[in-house]
């Protein structure tokens, strides 16, 4: 679930999930919270990505509209849009937070033909952010597909960082 938080002043994101689980024990108790494995994926201060079970999506909703304060600081939260992955919901929703999450983990690719930010790894598979949209014009993306050979040069035909990731 993407979600926008507008708030009277700074909120970190363990500030954030400390009173989304409270909020939940709350209306829920241990053995509904337990169901709905709230999990913060990314958040920026402002916007964010909650994991939740499908489930209970509308659990979700009722939870974040519960929350008014965080530490004693004013805040509103916002559903913006569900989806069933990350990749798509912050395409979809949150298309600016992508580039700050791999900017706060400080993953660059620089090679020759492309560069940008690192969003996410799994396996020998990487999702990245180029910094030059037009590598992803014409598609219905905003990352490019690589596999870790491409950067590491594991494969003959492979280029890039000698490192990898």
């Amino acid at each position: 679930m993407a979600f926008e938080l507008e708030a009277e002043g700074e909120i970190s994101s363990g500030e954030l999930m400390k009173e989304i689980r409270s909020a939940q024990f709350s209306l829920f108790g241990d053995a509904g919270a337990s169901k709905n494995r709230l999990k913060l994926i990314s958040f920026n201060g402002q916007c964010g990505l909650l994991r939740c079970s499908y489930a209970h999506i509308q659990d979700t909703r009722a939870i974040l509209a519960t929350i008014h304060s965080i530490n004693g600081i004013r805040v509103s939260l916002h559903s913006k849009g569900v989806s069933g992955t990350i990749k798509t919901a912050t395409e979809k929703y949150l298309p600016q937070l992508g580039k700050i999450c791999a900017e706060s983990h400080r993953r660059r690719i620089e090679l020759d033909d492309v560069s940008g930010c690192v969003i996410r790894t799994h396996g020998l598979k990487v999702d990245l952010c180029p910094d030059n949209r037009d590598k992803t014009e014409g598609s219905d993306t905003l990352y490019l597909g690589l596999t870790s050979f491409d950067l590491s040069g594991g494969h003959e035909d492979a280029d890039g960082t000698t490192d990898g990731l």
